[in-house]
């Protein structure tokens, strides 16, 4: 049996992965801790809040994750298109990797719980707006038009988008549209399509 001291990252990350699956109200904490190989005990010694404290702590994992994801994709860009158009890119590929199964966690707890549970509502706010502060960061760096974070926003808003009609379609296409709304010429102007 794996070691105790890391039963607290181990359900946080098992209940990230699950509840990209499954979303919040599909999964059951017996099933979180079964798959976590650890002790009912430890759950609620690490968790006393329950699943709802177990659930904010997966959703800030799981910005956190994504906050490095893109930053990857917009450090080796040079204009914040070309960053939305990687970014964009990469998680259209992860997405169909996964057979359009594993979405956003963050997303998927929001949409079963806001705005009637204000802990997970607050967190969900908390993933996004990190999110939002990663990108308009580097919409300042790469002279983006527009407020840096308006256009972080408006690019977080159609990812979250895109990340559901995909998984309804089972196709990359909703993330190609949004790219495509990232290919303009140097001059601003979006190319014809």
């Amino acid at each position: 049996m794996p070691r105790s001291s890391d039963a607290k990252e181990r359900f946080i990350r098992t209940a990230a992965s699950l509840f990209r699956q499954g979303g919040y109200h599909g999964v059951g904490l017996n099933e979180i801790i079964a798959e976590a190989n650890a002790p009912k005990g430890s759950f609620y010694h690490h968790f006393p809040g329950g699943k709802d404290e177990l659930a904010c702590h997966a959703m800030a994992y799981a910005a956190g994750f994504m906050r490095r994801k893109m930053a990857g994709a917009f450090e080796e860009a040079d204009s914040f298109d070309a960053g939305a158009q990687a970014l964009i890119a990469r998680l259209a590929d992860w997405f169909e990797q996964s057979g359009w199964q594993l979405g956003c966690p963050i997303t998927t707890i929001a949409l079963e719980t806001a705005p009637s549970n204000t802990r997970l509502t607050n967190a969900a706010r908390g993933s996004f707006d990190l999110w939002t502060d990663e990108i308009a960061e580097h919409a300042i760096r790469l002279g983006a038009a527009g407020d840096p974070r308006t256009e972080a926003e408006r690019l977080l808003t159609m990812i979250e988008g895109a990340w559901i009609m995909a998984r309804v379609r089972q196709s990359r296409a909703p993330f190609e549209q949004i790219a495509s709304l990232y290919d303009r010429t140097p001059t601003g102007e979006r190319t014809a399509r």
